[in-house]
């Protein structure tokens, strides 16, 4: 998740940059050639390490090609740029080459939970398959100290938040394609793809979860409850959420956050993880209730696989060692994707809900209603009709879970997925009002 804080920099200093209301080209919004609510373009993914998920789009005229990460966390459009000495990526968008490109100047810091980036705006050509902007603003990254740019697949953060950007007056890259609705899933299993399904499907609507939207910038919705329910069926309500959370479903970010001392509770309850996954079926599922509806993440949903070097200390292998020549081998470990993050917001604190849950959950984003849409994704990341277990009471509806589960269990894959955690994207963007991150 790109969570916001943008700092202008004029000649006197940094200021905190107020939310303006976004001078909009209504024309532009009101045209049909880009809209693409009745036909859905499937955008492609591509898939390093189970960490990133980047995809390629155009830029300038002719076209340049990036790869960027298209991010539910944020709103900008931000490049690095042939202007930053310093960024060592392969691929930097280079304004002397476009004939489209119009400058602007207007230098800003853009400050995220990986790091600074100073960038420049301007206007530009941008598209993404048949979707284009003619002139669309964007920030060309001119120096940053993101680690992880550095040495990333991508070369651009691609905002798709819902609402109007809250560090400058024009219109989101969403505005100008007249996209009100997208969705997201990535493909289960090791190096599979993910999908941005770029348009709207009203039909898919009825059999999904509806989750409203209650985050003024973020795709955020109220989480009610978090609890476990153990192979044996029966369930625990952790109680960490008094009276809410808030959840941000969120396309940028690897893992799962949520603040310490939830997730000190929450690893109480799973238990130990054995090296070689050999327990995971015993391990508790998480449930969570979320925008007032029921959800389970199976352990095979939260628990990743990661490879670690280790030097062999046995007897022969301290000689090694002592002679100058250890012997090294890559041990495959298996772990939780939860990590900790204390972020309180106007909804309680906060969860940030990454890639596992759309691995699990095929995902639809509604800017005009704010609404999220959520079910089962199915093995060829498309949704399965979603099934609320939670009766009136909410206590869950057992036989029809049971066979609802043991269906969907077949669609998880055998082994969870590989990663390498130094390559995890952390939330991005955060905005600060009175001490308390607003979403």
């Amino acid at each position: 998740m790109k969570l916001l804080v943008a700092l202008m920099m004029p000649a006197a200093g940094l200021r905190l940059v107020a939310t303006r209301e976004p001078v909009v080209n209504k024309a532009s919004l009101a045209q049909k050639a880009n809209k693409t609510e009745d036909v859905v373009y499937r955008h492609r993914q591509n898939n390093f390490q189970n960490m990133q998920y980047f995809a390629d789009f155009q830029i300038g005229t002719p076209g340049q090609t990036m790869s960027g990460i298209f991010d539910t966390g944020s709103f900008d459009l931000l490049v690095l740029s042939a202007k930053c000495q310093h960024c060592p990526a392969d691929a930097k968008y280079d304004s002397s080459k476009s004939s489209s490109f119009v400058a602007e100047g207007t230098p800003q810091r853009h400050c995220y939970g990986s790091g600074c980036a100073d960038a420049v705006i301007g206007f530009e050509k941008v598209a993404v398959g048949p979707l284009a902007a003619p002139k669309q603003a964007f920030w060309e990254i001119t120096n940053h100290e993101i680690p992880i740019m550095d040495f990333a697949r991508f070369q651009a953060i691609v905002g798709v938040g819902h609402s109007d950007s809250p560090s400058m007056e024009y219109p989101t890259m969403l505005q100008n394609f007249g996209i009100d609705e997208f969705a997201f899933c990535l493909e289960k299993g090791d190096g599979a793809p993910g999908w941005l399904y770029w348009g709207g499907e009203p039909h898919l609507h009825a059999s999904m979860a509806a989750m409203p939207v209650v985050a003024n910038h973020h795709w955020g919705a109220i989480l009610k409850t978090v609890g476990v329910r153990k192979a044996d069926g029966t369930t625990v309500d952790l109680n960490i959420c008094s009276p809410t959370c808030s959840a941000i479903i969120d396309s940028g970010t690897s893992l799962i956050a949520l603040p310490q001392a939830q997730l000190e509770k929450l690893e109480a309850q799973i238990g130990y993880v054995a090296e070689d996954c050999s327990n995971i079926d015993s391990l508790p599922t998480l449930t969570l209730n979320l925008g007032g509806n029921y959800f389970e993440l199976p352990p095979r949903a939260y628990i990743v696989r990661t490879q670690t070097a280790r030097v062999d200390t046995s007897t022969n292998g301290v000689v090694k060692i002592l002679t100058f020549q250890p012997k090294v081998e890559m041990v495959t470990e298996c772990m939780h994707s939860f990590f900790a993050m204390d972020q309180d917001t106007q909804h309680g604190m906060m969860w940030i809900l990454g890639d596992p849950w759309l691995r699990h959950y095929y995902t639809i984003y509604n800017r005009p209603t704010k609404t999220m849409y959520a079910a089962p994704a199915g093995a060829d990341c498309r949704p399965s009709p979603y099934v609320n277990f939670m009766d009136a009471s909410e206590h869950v509806n057992v036989t029809a879970f049971n066979l609802m589960r043991d269906e969907l269990n077949t669609l998880e894959p055998k082994e969870p997925v590989m990663v390498n955690i130094s390559a995890a994207r952390n939330p991005w963007k955060y905005r600060l009002v009175e001490g308390k991150m607003e979403i």
